[in-house]
């Protein structure tokens, strides 16, 4: 079981309160932290934050932007090392968002084959994919070849939301990320929010609100450069209660409100 908070490194390397960011994750129940090989520091923070913490109640999930099977191997290798770890919990098969890459994953000399070859080997213990294509997500989840699957789903992106409740009848794992809309709409919502008097109610917390409140999901991964990012999503996940299904389409119209005025 992983924590239903998370937490994305994909940027925590940019801060230089990224290893600060970590290890406050970890010190309040964070178990769940989610990288990719492509992430430009990233599987290395983590690897010091673990030296720091040796806390090995934590998962990793990172992924690989390889598709075939001895690059997929040579990446888990590269991992591993990376990390300074003997197994990884979780390695993913990054942004399968094509038609063309679904087949080169699943053929023969594919980076799937690759990634089980690994777990055998007991380097890896779970297969997962990600994806920003509705059609290969739902491949993914009839398929029975993953564990998991990462998807976006916020307020302002509600369409995956049948295929959330499609993997959790599956008994597939569900990792959210986006939860927020993305960086671009954060940088857009917090300029927003510092020349008003009062927070709106489109609002980090709310939208962190708004996905925990699906019940089909298993984590979800905002991402944070800062301790105090932390903080804030710790102290909502603490303390939310769902939002009821009336409260969430009313919530989704004021999303789409604010891209509309914006």
């Amino acid at each position: 079981m992983v924590s239903e908070l998370g937490l994305g490194a994909m940027d925590t390397p940019t801060s230089n309160k990224g290893l600060d960011t970590l290890t406050t994750a970890i010190d309040h129940g964070i178990n769940f932290v989610d990288t990719a090989r492509e992430y430009p520091g990233s599987e290395y923070l983590i690897s010091q934050a673990f030296n720091i913490r040796q806390n090995n109640a934590v998962f990793i999930s990172t992924k690989t932007f390889s598709r075939t099977k001895d690059g997929s191997q040579y990446e888990i290798d590269k991992s591993l090392n990376t990390l300074g770890v003997t197994k990884i919990h979780l390695y993913q098969l990054h942004d399968v968002s094509t038609l063309k890459t679904w087949e080169q994953i699943m053929e023969i000399g594919g980076a799937l084959a690759g990634l089980k070859i690994a777990q055998a080997r007991g380097l890896i213990d779970h297969i997962g994919i990600s994806s920003h294509n509705l059609y290969i997500l739902e491949k993914a989840i009839i398929s029975g070849c993953f564990a998991t699957i990462m998807l976006e789903y916020s307020a302002f992106y509600t369409k995956t939301d049948y295929l959330i409740n499609k993997a959790k009848e599956m008994d597939i794992g569900v990792i959210v990320m986006r939860p927020l809309g993305g960086s671009g709409t954060m940088s857009n919502l917090r300029n927003k929010i510092k020349t008003l008097k009062q927070l709106p109610e489109i609002n980090p917390s709310k939208l962190l609100q708004y996905v925990l409140s699906n019940p089909n999901i298993s984590t979800v991964i905002p991402g944070c450069r800062f301790p105090s990012r932390v903080h804030d999503n710790i102290k909502l996940a603490s303390n939310y209660l769902p939002f009821s299904p009336s409260q969430k389409k009313d919530f989704e119209k004021m999303a789409i409100e604010f891209f509309i005025a914006d």
